[in-house]
């Protein structure tokens, strides 16, 4: 499953433990909205397995994009399962701990390490 906005590039990918969406472009307003449908359509998928946001391409989120992850973060929790946070840009990264956002979602340096079984 691929999905397409003018300044971001979706791709889904359930070839491992773990589903992976996999983020490349900007996650902003004019993202969010078909984001938002491609996550709970993938955490409607999956039960309890986590979910991995491969976001090691996205250079820049905006408060928009900040509000998909926390409803993402919040339909997985409601389904017993979690959402991963992998891969991120220091600018990205830097945006969640100003927020205090890094404290509420699990995040990791890469895919790999959030495809180990400890995460």
């Amino acid at each position: 499953m691929a999905a397409d906005s003018a300044d971001l590039t979706v791709q889904v990918d359930h070839l491992g433990p773990h589903p992976v969406v996999r983020l490349s472009g900007d996650v902003d307003l004019e993202a969010a909205p078909a984001l938002t449908e491609t996550l709970r359509a993938v955490l409607d998928t999956i039960g309890t397995k986590p979910l991995v946001l491969d976001l090691s391409e996205v250079e820049f989120m905006d408060s928009s994009g900040l509000g998909v992850l926390v409803g993402a973060h919040q339909q997985a929790a409601v389904q017993g399962g979690a959402l991963i946070l992998a891969g991120l840009h220091p600018r990205v990264a830097k945006i969640l701990r100003i927020t205090k956002l890094h404290k509420v979602f699990t995040v990791v340096d890469s895919v790999d390490e959030a495809m180990a079984p400890e995460v």
